[in-house]
């Protein structure tokens, strides 16, 4: 049987980190590997936007070792551009039985820019912007390597996640 693991996609300040947070708490099976988290523990900082090999190094250092202890992962980082989300899913393939469901958080601009202003980490606007467009141009599709993809819609003032469920989390 594969596991099934997790890629969530969507701009900076869009709700991925929270949302990661709420599968963890639903299925504590689910290990989260975090960019930002990670170039917290590289650099010191998560607003250290450099060194990309040795960031991606160390995500896909924790996600084997997730892996090999039989643990899905959600990996929390903006996979807003399709070429970022197909060059990672191409190294994920090296993982047999393991099965990448893409969460595409569809989070409207205005509100990331709102929530990005009550964040510790604030990114900028032109930098949202930019990324929100990307998705935009190129929504994440299964094609791109996903087993699937489902989107986490915005409704009455936050992300509904009744979407995610047993059957798509748990291996």
């Amino acid at each position: 049987m594969s596991l099934i693991c997790h890629i969530l996609i969507g701009c900076p300040s869009s709700g991925k980190s929270t949302v990661a947070e709420e599968i963890t708490k639903l299925y504590p099976n689910c290990r989260i590997v975090s960019t930002d988290k990670i170039r917290e523990k590289l650099f010191g900082d998560e607003d250290i936007q450099e060194d990309w090999e040795l960031i991606e190094a160390e995500v896909l250092s924790q996600i084997q070792n997730h892996l090999e202890a039989g643990k899905s992962i959600i990996y929390d980082a903006t996979n807003a551009k399709r070429h970022w989300r197909m060059d990672f899913l191409q190294e994920l393939q090296q993982y047999k039985n393991v099965q990448w469901i893409g969460w595409y958080l569809k989070t409207p601009l205005e509100i990331c820019q709102q929530w990005n202003k009550n964040r510790k980490r604030q990114v900028p606007d032109t930098v949202i912007e930019e990324l929100y467009n990307s998705l935009a141009e190129f929504p994440p599709i299964a094609a791109e390597g996903f087993a699937a993809v489902y989107e986490i819609p915005y409704r009455q003032g936050k992300l509904d996640i009744t979407k995610i469920s047993l059957k798509t989390i748990k291996a």
